[in-house]
């Protein structure tokens, strides 16, 4: 998603707080600043071909109009502060909130700060992040959809089982290298917390990329384990897919990798990416099912119960018709193996899209999509499922940053 930010400062002044230990923490950082920001993102959106299934119509489908939240960008609120601890070493902070415009109630499953949590320390070697934080991955959303069209690409991009929407690992810590010479790596290991198991809901991620002038490139690596047989409750809030899950305690149960790159040349930004999910964990979906039907239930879509392999391959455009128009235009395709098919499934989505901004903090943009896939369920677009081979969305939505 974009990481466009921060527009208000305001020094700490948190007097009405009273809770133990506020006047130390008032004191230990009353020289440095924090810094409250956040977007909110409603969208009105007309979709067809919803699945509506009934007893007596089990193929069903309608439209459906709606407003929705968080298709560019998820509505937030965030706080984050840096203090200057002398000697090159500052200690820093990000709490960041997502709620739903539409109706204001928490996103990220009702967490409080369910985007990010963390503390840490930067200085000349680096900097070092504990908390709740997104992996690598999420660095690189540049080279994909996701930083245009947001919300939009998730459910092509294998209902996000890739991470480039940005998932978020629990107990973790992260450490980011300086810039050498254009060049920034990093890593991040996710504490499973399993008494007796260390590898136990398990995680741990690399990734790096390379920046210079209009030229970016990178490429990142995710992987986690179960917590115990058939369970992942760990570290990652997202990576393991409904029954694919058919392994022991700390089985590896997701690999997922991408590489991508960007170029800008003069107002047109071109960018690409790869990525594979691979789930070891999947299994066959039962002897007589080895082609997608209908009625196959969990199996045959992505990251179901037989779902071994996901590669995608995501380019794009965004051309700046004038200082105020942008153009976008994206394509994601897909192919999918699955554990005794005799075929691989197929789906492809095309997205475009026009941005027009009133200021630097308000744009207003209209979105269309329309997905199409084949030997495999429709993973349907944003969050209405499709209830055929293909599907139309149409997006326009107001977006407001403070």
């Amino acid at each position: 998603m974009k990481k466009t930010a921060l527009a208000m400062s305001l020094p700490l002044c948190f007097a009405g707080f009273s809770f133990a230990g506020a006047a130390h923490a008032q004191t230990s950082i009353a020289s440095s600043g924090v810094t409250i920001y956040g977007i909110i993102n409603p969208s009105l959106t007309y979709t067809d071909k919803v699945a509506v299934v009934t007893p007596g119509n089990p193929t069903g489908t309608g439209s459906r109009l709606s407003m929705d939240t968080a298709v560019a960008q998820g509505s937030r609120i965030g706080f984050k502060g840096v203090e200057d601890l002398g000697g090159g070493l500052k200690a820093l902070f990000t709490l960041e909130n997502g709620f739903n415009a539409d109706t204001g109630a928490l996103a990220q499953g009702g967490l409080f700060f369910g985007r990010t949590a963390i503390v840490g320390l930067l200085g000349s070697m680096g900097t070092v992040h504990l908390g709740r934080q997104k992996d690598y991955i999420d660095d690189l959303a540049p080279y994909n959809g996701a930083l245009d069209f947001g919300s939009l690409v998730n459910n092509i991009h294998a209902l996000n089982l890739d991470r480039t929407q940005g998932s978020r690992v629990n107990n973790s810590v992260r450490y980011n290298s300086p810039v050498f010479g254009g060049v920034t790596l990093s890593a991040l290991y996710g504490f499973g917390e399993q008494a007796g198991s260390t590898g136990a809901g398990q995680s741990f991620g690399v990734g790096g990329s390379y920046n210079n002038g209009p030229l970016s490139f990178g490429a990142a690596y995710f992987q986690n384990k179960l917590t115990a047989n058939n369970t992942f409750t760990g570290s990652s809030d997202s990576g393991i897919a409904p029954g694919a899950v058919a392994g022991s305690i700390a089985s590896t149960s997701l690999k997922t990798f991408l590489i991508g790159g960007s170029y800008k040349l003069g107002d047109v930004r071109l960018y690409g990416s790869y990525s594979q999910v691979k789930q070891p964990l999947a299994v066959a979906a039962g002897t007589a099912m080895t082609g997608f039907t209908g009625a196959t239930g969990a199996a045959f879509t992505f990251g179901g119960v037989n779902n071994s392999k996901v590669d995608l391959i995501d380019f794009g455009v965004n051309y700046n018709v004038t200082a105020t128009t942008q153009l976008l235009a994206n394509v994601v395709t897909t192919r999918s193996k699955f554990v005794g098919a005799t075929s691989d499934g197929k789906a492809t989505q095309v997205s475009l899209g026009v941005d027009y901004f009133l200021s630097k903090r308000t744009d207003l943009y209209l979105f269309y999509a329309n997905i199409r896939s084949s030997d495999m369920f429709n993973p349907g677009l944003y969050v209405a499922p499709g209830g055929s081979n293909t599907q139309n969305v149409l997006t326009a939505g107001i977006r407001h940053k403070f």
